[in-house]
């Protein structure tokens, strides 16, 4: 599995289910921040064209010779600055699951699912540039519906919904009175 595992103590997966790890989310205004960001890079690049064109570098203004230095120095940071603006895009999430429960929290928000309340989950795999990068996964309990679009994680060996911590939530643990081996 990719995400992170940790067990505290090395018997209690003996008797018990217990799994714990964290994923990765992409935020809801993900998009909304890539339009503002590709926005300013389009009115930069005006501005900058112009101060290029119409400027009177042969005129020995200082301050348009100060303007064509700084935008020398921005233009090259402008992807950089692109690209946080889209990390800055994902939430971070963590999970822990039991026989009876999962807990799943950000910075911001903490959903508990219980099992028996669990009706649906499904997943529709979200692509960029026509290359799967997660699954935008419906969970639906008794009492509301939840969004997460899960990004996988780039060193996962295959997108399959076994490898989400939501297939927890589709496929519950069984309880330790209710196996059969015992």
């Amino acid at each position: 599995m990719h995400f992170t595992y940790t067990d505290k103590d090395i018997l209690d997966g003996r008797f018990e289910f217990r799994q714990s790890g964290t994923f990765r989310v992409l935020s809801q205004f993900a998009q909304l921040k890539i339009a503002i960001a590709c926005i300013f890079e389009v009115m930069f690049a005006l501005y900058t064209l112009s101060v290029l064109f119409n400027g009177g570098a042969a005129s020995n203004n200082t301050s348009i010779i100060i303007i064509k230095i700084a935008l020398a120095v921005i233009l090259p940071i402008l992807p950089i600055w692109y690209i946080l603006i889209v990390a800055g895009g994902e939430q971070q999430y963590s999970y822990y699951a039991d026989e009876r429960l999962m807990r799943i929290a950000s910075k911001r928000h903490t959903y508990i699912f219980r099992y028996s309340d669990i009706e649906n989950v499904t997943y529709k795999p979200m692509t960029l540039f026509t290359k799967q990068k997660g699954f935008t996964v419906t969970v639906t309990t008794k009492n509301t519906t939840l969004f997460f679009r899960y990004i996988m994680p780039s060193c996962a060996e295959f997108f399959t919904i076994e490898s989400t911590p939501f297939y927890i939530l589709q496929h519950p643990p069984i309880k330790a009175e209710e196996r059969k081996d015992r």
